[in-house]
């Protein structure tokens, strides 16, 4: 029996192989008090909630979310370009106070081959080996950073309109230990969605990025 591949039709599959993960950030162990390591990771903004936050401090930490997850798009997208899938946000309830406690969404990246798969995770404890301990130590690594950037932030202050320009910081979500950053993500490899043909199928190239 042979597999013979449509090349020379409208359905050829010679394009780019790409490769489909699975993430989930568990983050009811992170932070959420009222300073730069609050806020934890997600993308939605004050609006998104029906009630919106009812204080600057609890909005900022909704701000610092969203920040954080900008850094994990940027951080992601170092080696290959990838579009999001599936995002669900899990909080107590839909209200802007409450803080995020999980999220899950997937990845699809669209030249597999670039995401490399050796180096060492941001707390040095586990040597990286795949594409998905790749990507779950590049997550680590920005929920692990400091960055402070002007964002649009919705402001319930009396008098002081609804939006404010103010200079955000997101620090690390956790402060104590790095290693529990890393615990907290999951990432799997969905291997049904790779090219059913050898030549389709990309390799997992010894890549270094150690350095980055």
């Amino acid at each position: 029996m042979a597999v013979v591949e449509p090349k020379s039709a409208a359905v050829s599959l010679a394009q780019p192989a790409g490769q489909m993960f699975t993430v989930d950030i568990a983050m009811s162990g992170f932070l959420d008090t009222e300073t730069v390591n609050g806020g934890r990771c997600s993308p939605c903004a004050a609006d998104d909630f029906a009630t919106k936050p009812t204080t600057l401090a609890q909005s900022l930490l909704v701000s610092r979310g969203q920040l954080r997850f900008k850094m994990m798009m940027e951080a992601l997208a170092v080696r290959s370009n990838f579009s999001v899938h599936n995002i669900v946000t899990t909080y107590a309830s839909d209200a802007g106070d409450n803080p995020i406690t999980d999220i899950n969404f997937t990845l699809v990246f669209d030249t597999a081959d670039f995401v490399p798969t050796t180096g060492t995770t941001i707390d040095g404890s586990t040597t990286t080996t795949t594409k998905a301990l790749y990507i779950q130590d590049k997550i680590a690594e920005a929920l692990n950073t400091t960055r402070t950037e002007k964002m649009s932030v919705f402001n319930p202050t009396s008098g002081a309109g609804e939006i404010s320009d103010i200079e955000v910081t997101a620090g690390p979500v956790l402060t104590a230990s790095i290693g529990e950053i890393v615990e907290a993500i999951t990432v799997a490899e969905v291997t049904t969605f790779r090219p059913n043909t050898a030549n389709q199928t990309p390799t997992d190239n010894a890549l270094s990025y150690t350095a980055e």
